[in-house]
């Protein structure tokens, strides 16, 4: 069982081109946010899967694995998804 705090979590822009997670933070939070570079371009390499092939990696109708892993790809780059 994972022991960060669950989500949505907010990144605060706090100066001095510093930025802080808003809301409780954990050590288990930092952990999870360290790892956020590795975790995005995992989700990268998942996501070009879903290019190259019409048929659906997860097994899932409809592309829900794809959709999602777009959507959060362009939340994490800044872009509304």
């Amino acid at each position: 069982m994972s022991k960060h705090t669950p989500g949505p979590w907010k990144a605060v822009y706090v100066g001095c081109s510093d930025w802080d997670l808003n809301g409780p933070v954990t050590k288990e939070d930092w952990t999870l946010a360290a790892a956020a570079p590795e975790l995005l371009e995992a989700l990268k390499f998942y996501g070009s899967s879903c290019d190259a092939t019409e048929s659906t990696p997860c097994g899932y109708e409809g592309n829900l694995c794809c959709k999602r892993a777009r959507a959060a790809i362009a939340r994490a780059e800044g872009e509304k998804g």
